[in-house]
């Protein structure tokens, strides 16, 4: 039997995210960072948005919480989030 072309591409390595995101605490922050971080980025901003969000919420997390915070780019060099 022939295999497709996209069978023989390598599967992609699975997201990690910071394990401080499986906290108790961080947990009880998330939507609240979540929401102040979505308003601090310029509304009219669509495409490119989910970068300075990210980057939002890492200084809020260590403003506010003191929570060193690695964000999903930080944790994943080799793949494109647009």
């Amino acid at each position: 039997m022939k295999r497709r072309k996209r069978e023989l591409l390598p599967e992609p390595a699975p997201l990690k995210h910071d394990p401080v995101e499986d906290t108790e605490y961080f947990k009880a922050v998330a939507e609240e960072v979540e929401r102040e971080a979505e308003a601090m980025v310029a509304p009219d901003i669509r495409m490119g948005r989910y970068e300075p969000v990210e980057l939002e919420k890492k200084r809020i997390l260590k403003e506010k919480y003191n929570i060193d915070w690695k964000t999903t780019l930080e944790m994943n060099p080799g793949w494109d989030f647009v």
